[in-house]
């Protein structure tokens, strides 16, 4: 059975999600016939960069043949260079333009990119170069001004939340909605990191509540949330420690749990802002705990005081090798208003 990455990966540039600028730019210059010869795409892993090169070859030979991939961080030397170099300057056989695709370009030796110079300055007729890095910072400044640069942006958690469930739906996935927020926050911005996740999930169980999913990722549940604020709240050092630990011991990744809080934090702040669930990540169904951890004098300024901590808690981690110890002191801290 195919993933669903592969199943559910673009086939067309109205199916890319979260880079319209991008798509934009690309169907114009299509539209006008002035692709250029070298083009760059560069931002984080899972943004679309490879399949969008993918996409633009499609269209660029009108659907025939297919573009030559070459993976940079496995053929960096300039003698591999030299045989792309060479290859470029013979014509398609089935289709007008020969394109590579080279991934991974930052993957690339000072020798190399200078073997691409020429090429890239005087490229063949009938040939593209789309590089595509999430290091843009390695590739040499000579390159860069002879490139046409797109800067591919972290995809927003609601728009993999969006695609993530209309792919739920078309799989007869259940229980989907806290499920899919709960992995677009994890996968940071990378729509190839969420459809991974979701598989992952969905090979547990179809069925993707916010427990399941928490299960399978080592994430926190929002009841673990709510449970360590109200613990805060009410002053209950013994509760909260335990609660922490639990957390501590069930979670892969501490930084996450602690981006988690801190949105948690920020989402209950807006309900304070604006008194309506509907701006925040939370569903309905939470509202009775919402105002439980609102209704108190001064609720604003307490949530400003905690997320200020929270901040301070990520710097922390930053170079930390005992992160659950600091943590744990940090949340004591939270407890006793220091």
């Amino acid at each position: 059975m195919r993933s669903l990455n592969i199943k559910y990966r673009p086939q067309t540039f109205d199916e890319v999600v979260g880079q319209d600028a991008v798509v934009t730019i690309l169907k114009t210059q299509l539209d006008q016939d002035s692709i250029g010869h070298a083009l760059l795409f560069a931002g984080k892993t899972g943004t679309g960069k490879t399949s969008i090169a993918r996409l633009l070859a499609k269209a660029i030979n009108k659907g025939e043949g297919e573009p030559i991939e070459i993976d940079a961080a496995s053929n960096s030397g300039v003698d591999n260079v030299r045989a792309i170099i060479e290859d470029a300057q013979e014509r398609a056989v089935d289709c007008i333009y020969k394109v590579f695709i080279i991934d991974e370009a930052q993957g690339l030796s000072n020798a190399a990119w200078q073997a691409f110079l020429k090429c890239i300055e005087e490229p063949p007729k009938y040939t593209i170069f789309i590089f595509c890095t999430t290091d843009p910072q390695k590739i040499p400044a000579t390159i860069m001004n002879r490139v046409q640069s797109f800067t591919f942006k972290s995809i927003s958690h609601d728009l993999i939340a969006e695609k993530l469930c209309k792919i739920c739906k078309l799989e007869g996935f259940t229980d989907y909605q806290d499920g899919v927020m709960y992995i677009s926050k994890a996968a940071q911005g990378c729509m190839r990191e969420a459809l991974t996740l979701l598989d992952k999930c969905a090979d547990y169980s179809t069925s993707l509540t916010l427990e399941n999913v928490a299960r399978v990722l080592g994430t926190v549940t929002l009841d673990s949330m709510f449970e360590l604020l109200n613990c805060l709240l009410d002053g209950k050092q013994p509760e909260l420690l335990q609660i922490l630990n639990d957390v501590l011991e069930s979670c892969d990744n501490t930084g996450l749990f602690v981006n988690q809080f801190l949105e948690f934090l920020i989402n209950i702040q807006k309900y304070i802002v604006f008194s309506d669930v509907e701006v925040t990540y939370f569903s309905s169904q939470w509202t009775e705990a919402l105002k439980y951890v609102v209704e108190f004098q001064d609720a604003s300024n307490y949530y400003n005081y905690l997320i200020n901590k929270v901040f301070e808690l990520k710097n922390y981690l930053k170079n930390d090798s005992d992160p659950e110890t600091t943590i744990t002191v940090l949340f004591m801290q939270m407890l006793r208003g220091q």
